[in-house]
Formats: structure tokens, C-alpha cells, sequence
């Protein structure tokens, strides 16, 4: 019995043995699961301090560059500002420099371009500035010289532009070119104008007949844009002719005539290419100029202005002397007086500007005293010819009081005769009439402004 009691003891503390085992064993599991855990957190700060430690000397660094970027902008401000105060020093008058005036410099845009449309907004804003349309303008146009007989400018009709040389001739009003169904010889050695090549042509079934003193032309009227120095008309009514006798279209080297004369006198009463223009408000001012060059062994030509009146070119200046016009449909003036040296030729008259005319006609008392006085040698188609050296005085027109001076080199042109001789022919005639005509050697001394608004003509010297 006693046995049996000592065996049982024995596997009680057995089993208290095992039992505290165990318990040392779960103690010391824990213990290093908490060191481990202790361990990993440890690392896991230390990485967190490090990711931090970057960011923090990352920061520092921008900061860093931040300042330096900030004091190098400031040391260029200063800098600039030390130039500006450098700058006004030497530019702000004081006493003891004695300056004047205060210079502030203004930029220029590097690389700057310029554009159509920089130019049409600044027009724009000028425009509304000033009031101006600058939808108005003006032109100029070529003269070429045929011999000091002939001064021809260029012209187009119909779309697309058939091309002609015209005669500007401020003597007439109509304009006319040679038509398809013209059969002259003059025809035959000019350009004519073919309706059907153009999209603008309209149709006018009215007969057209003009008279000159060189010949007379005959056709039917027609309508198309016409363009002129730049400046362009439509709906302008001109003449097609069918006809052109007489030696003087045959020889000539313009196709057709430009009239720009007053509608007083154009045929059927067609309103003229200038009227149209400022009716269309094509030029701004209602005026046009022509200057010519030439006149003795000079083939220069010259220019028609439209629109404008600045001869600058021509004259040295835009200072002229105007007179009013006495009658409008030919450019008809008053002529004060007429001189050939110091000797009184002329009294008062009327005179008409023509630029259609080579010569200057005189009127038959006039004729006789110019005759008279400078020896010349009458014909009976109404020319004066002398010896080419045969010394003539300057001739002299006054108007409005003013001196228009031919030298008189300029007053003797030479010519062949059918013979074959070289004569010299005074550019004063007899032509029938009552009245002055001064022609081409009038203006080849003076540009001549035919301000149709104002009605005036003005005279400037030709330097």
C-alpha cells in the first residue's frame, strides 16, 4: 500500500515537472518574439530616419539654390539700377554741364516680325485716330517721249487687263481704243480691244463720232473697268472705233486717245475717267498733274499724277501759282500777257492747257508780231522755221502774274524736210484760232495741276 502511495507521488511531481517545463519554455518563446520584435522596429526607424534625413537635405539644397538664384536676380537689379542712375547722371542737365535736354533710351524688340496684318492694324487704328479712309489713294503713271511730239502713258480695259498706250490729252474728254471690226490702216498698226476676252464687258449699242484737228474717229460706245497708275474704274463708258482715218492715227504711236478734259464737252455727254474716279472715291483729292521732260535733243519723258499734286520730283517744291478756269469744258484760263525777250507780243486773252497739242498756237494778231520779231520764216500750213543757228530770245507767258519762262534753246525744234535738209521749226503756230493753245513746251517748262474740285489750274517751274 505504502508502494502505491510513493508511485503515485512520484508521477504527480513528475507531471508539476513537466507542466513548469512547458510554462519556462511559452515564457522564453515570448521573451524572444518581443526581442525580435524590438529588433525589426528598430530597423524599421532607422529607415525612416534615413528616408527622412534625404528629404531634409533635399530641402536644404533647394533652398539653398533658391537663395543663391534670388541673390544673383538681386545683384543684376542693382546693377541695372547703378546703370540707370549712371545714365540719368550724365543725361540730367545741371549747372555745370549746361545740357539742354534730358535723353532716355527706348528699346528696340529683338526679332520682332512684321506681318500684312501689323500694317492693316496699325491703318485701322490710324484711321479711327484721324478719320481718315485710307481706302482713297492716288497714282502715278510713266510718260514716254515720241520725238517732243508725242508723250504716251499706259492704260488697261476689260478683266482680264488688255494693255494700251494712250495719249492723255486734257484737249478732249472721251476715251477711245481701236475695236475688233475696225478695218483702218491705223487699226491695222495698233492694239485693239476684243470684248469677247473680257468678263466685264457691257454691251452699248449708241454710235460714237468724234471730231479732232488731226483727223476724226468713228464707232459705237461700250462699258468695262478701266485701269490707270495703279487706280482702277468700273462701269467705265469708252469708245471702240470702227473707223480711224487720217495719216495722223496712222503714224502715231499711241492706240488710242485718254480724254481728260471737262464732260462738258465729251461726247455724248460720257462722263470722263476722272470724274468716275472721285464719283467712285478711287483718289481722294478730284485733281491730277502732268509734268513733262524734253523739249530741244531730249527724249525724257515724264508723269501724269492722279489723286495728287506732288511734283516734288519735277518742280523742287509744291509752290504754284493758280489761276482760276475761266470756262469749264476745255482746262481754258486767262493769259495776262506774252513776251518773246523784252518785247511785248500779247495783251490779255484766253488760253487753253492741252496736252494733246506738241506746238503752242497763237492767235492770228499774236502769230503776226511773234513772226515779226523773231525773223522766222512763216508756211502756209501756219509753222514759222529758221536757220538752226538763228539765235532766239526766250519767249515769256504771264499768269496770275507769274513768269513762264521757255529758253530759247527750247523755243527751236529740228526737223527734216522731204528734201532731206534739217531745218529748225518754231514751237509757236497760227492754228485758226482765237485764243491761246498752250501745248506741250508749256508744260515740259511747268508741271500743270487741273484741280477739277477747286476749279483752278496751277503753274510750278519745272527745276
Amino acid at each position: 500500500m505504502r508502494c502505491k502511495v510513493l508511485i503515485f507521488c512520484a508521477i504527480i511531481c513528475l507531471l508539476v515537472m513537466l507542466a513548469d517545463g512547458k510554462q519556462r519554455q511559452r515564457t522564453k518563446s515570448r521573451s524572444l518574439a518581443v526581442k525580435q520584435g524590438h529588433r525589426n522596429g528598430a530597423n524599421r526607424n532607422l529607415h525612416s530616419n534615413a528616408r527622412r534625413g534625404n528629404r531634409l537635405a533635399a530641402r536644404t539644397k533647394n533652398r539653398r539654390n533658391r537663395r543663391l538664384n534670388a541673390a544673383k536676380k538681386n545683384r543684376r537689379r542693382r546693377n541695372l539700377a547703378k546703370k540707370s542712375k549712371k545714365n540719368l547722371k550724365k543725361s540730367t542737365p545741371t549747372a555745370s554741364t549746361g545740357a539742354k535736354y534730358l535723353e532716355l533710351p527706348i528699346n528696340f524688340r529683338q526679332g520682332f516680325e512684321r506681318t500684312t496684318n501689323t500694317f492693316r492694324s496699325e491703318r485701322a487704328f490710324l484711321s479711327a485716330r484721324y478719320g481718315t479712309n485710307f481706302a482713297k489713294t492716288y497714282g502715278t503713271a510713266r510718260l514716254s517721249n515720241i520725238g517732243n511730239m508725242e508723250y504716251d502713258v499706259k492704260m488697261s480695259i476689260g478683266t482680264p487687263k488688255q494693255k494700251f498706250t494712250m495719249l492723255p490729252d486734257t484737249g478732249s474728254s472721251n476715251i477711245w481704243v481701236p475695236g475688233p471690226k475696225c478695218k483702218s490702216k491705223a487699226c491695222k498698226n495698233h492694239k485693239k480691244f476684243h470684248p469677247a476676252k473680257s468678263s466685264t464687258y457691257k454691251k452699248k449699242t449708241k454710235a460714237f463720232a468724234i471730231e479732232y484737228g488731226s483727223g476724226s474717229v468713228k464707232g459705237r460706245l461700250a462699258e468695262d473697268t478701266v485701269s490707270l497708275a495703279g487706280l482702277t474704274v468700273v462701269n467705265q463708258t469708252f469708245a471702240m472705233t470702227r473707223s480711224e482715218p487720217g495719216e495722223a492715227f496712222e503714224e502715231s504711236k499711241f492706240d488710242g486717245i485718254l480724254g481728260l478734259g471737262f464732260q462738258s464737252i465729251s461726247v455724248d455727254n460720257v462722263k470722263t475717267l476722272i470724274q468716275n474716279m472721285c464719283e467712285q472715291k478711287v483718289i481722294t483729292d478730284c485733281i491730277f498733274a502732268i509734268c513733262l521732260r524734253g523739249g530741244g535733243t531730249s527724249s525724257k519723258g515724264g508723269s501724269l499724277f492722279i489723286g495728287n499734286k506732288n511734283t516734288t520730283a519735277y518742280t523742287g517744291s509744291n509752290s504754284y501759282v493758280y489761276t482760276p478756269v475761266t470756262k469749264k469744258g476745255y482746262w481754258q484760263m486767262k493769259l495776262d500777257g506774252f513776251y518773246v525777250g523784252s518785247t511785248k507780243v500779247s495783251g490779255a486773252a484766253q488760253a487753253i492747257v492741252d496736252s494733246g497739242t506738241s506746238l503752242i498756237a497763237a492767235p492770228l494778231q499774236a502769230y503776226k508780231e511773234f513772226v515779226k520779231v523773231t525773223g522766222c520764216t512763216p508756211t502756209s500750213s501756219g509753222e514759222c522755221w529758221v536757220k538752226c543757228s538763228t539765235h532766239i530770245p526766250d519767249i515769256i507767258f504771264i499768269v496770275n502774274g507769274k513768269k513762264i519762262i521757255i529758253k530759247g534753246d527750247k523755243v527751236k525744234m529740228k526737223v527734216k524736210t522731204k528734201k532731206g535738209h534739217t531745218v529748225c521749226l518754231l514751237i509757236v503756230t497760227y492754228e485758226g484760232t482765237d485764243f491761246w493753245i498752250l501745248g506741250d513746251p508749256v508744260l515740259r517748262t511747268s508741271c500743270v495741276v487741273f484741280d477739277e474740285a477747286k476749279n483752278r489750274i496751277g503753274f510750278a517751274a519745272i527745276t
